[in-house]
């Protein structure tokens, strides 16, 4: 009887441990899978993040120099000068977005962010629009510049050459005024064109790539807005807002 006791007991312990081990090896499996599922959600926003980089620096760059070299070809025959100037114009753009496609392969922070301020590095970004494109901009800044999240700065001197790249597709604008403004509990990033605006037929351009559209997301992941004004033939501004202390 007693065998029979010590046999049982032995059994039960026997069991009992098939069912950890078997317990445990479901365990192990449900942590790679949770691990697994975390590396592709990092590489997934990893792409997202580089696809925005990319269409930030490299499409845009590469549409100005072809916008420069097309100008360049219409020039040509009549203005030798001019013709110069716009290839000067489209080697400087070439040289400027291999050096931001090298940053972004780097994954490092731009180079207008690197040495030197939000303001100055919207300033700088300004005047070079400004230069190449033959169009009066007015940059200010109000308010007591705060500390951002880097993110964020990388977020608004995006939206801000995003903004003026779409002027000089759209707008047909002869003036433009850029604002940054240090609020209490908010910062505003205001581009404003004197242009042709949008009509009702013409649907704002939100609609896909990683234009305005990818602004806009991005905005949000911060708390924030962006805001797109215009009428017929009464400009377009878009605003970008961000509450501070992020």
């Amino acid at each position: 009887m007693g065998s029979v006791l010590l046999g049982s007991w032995i059994n039960a312990i026997i069991n009992q441990s098939e069912e950890r081990r078997e317990l445990l090896k479901q365990l192990q499996a449900t942590q790679a899978e949770l691990a697994e599922a975390e590396r592709e959600a990092g590489i997934l926003a990893e792409r997202q993040r580089l696809a925005h980089e990319i269409h930030d620096t490299l499409a845009q760059g590469f549409i100005s120099i072809i916008m420069h070299l097309e100008t360049a070809e219409q020039t040509l025959p009549a203005n030798e000068t001019e013709f110069a100037k716009q290839i000067r114009r489209a080697k400087e753009t070439a040289r400027t977005n291999l050096q931001q496609a090298r940053r972004v392969v780097a994954a490092l922070r731009p180079e207008l962010l690197e040495n030197q301020s939000l303001p100055a590095a919207i300033a700088r970004t300004v005047q070079r629009w400004s230069r190449n494109h033959d169009i009066p901009v007015t940059m200010q800044t109000t308010g007591t510049p705060l500390p951002l999240h880097p993110d964020v700065d990388v977020l608004l001197l995006r939206a801000a050459q995003e903004a003026l790249s779409n002027v000089h597709k759209h707008a047909q604008a002869s003036t433009v005024t850029v604002t940054l403004s240090y609020m209490d509990n908010l910062v505003l990033l205001d581009v404003q064109d004197d242009g042709v605006g949008l009509n009702e037929a013409q649907p704002p351009p939100f609609g896909g790539g990683f234009g305005l559209e990818a602004m806009r997301e991005r905005a949000a992941m911060f708390g924030g807005k962006l805001l797109l004004e215009s009428e017929p033939d009464g400009g377009t501004t878009l605003v970008v807002s961000i509450p501070v202390g992020i």
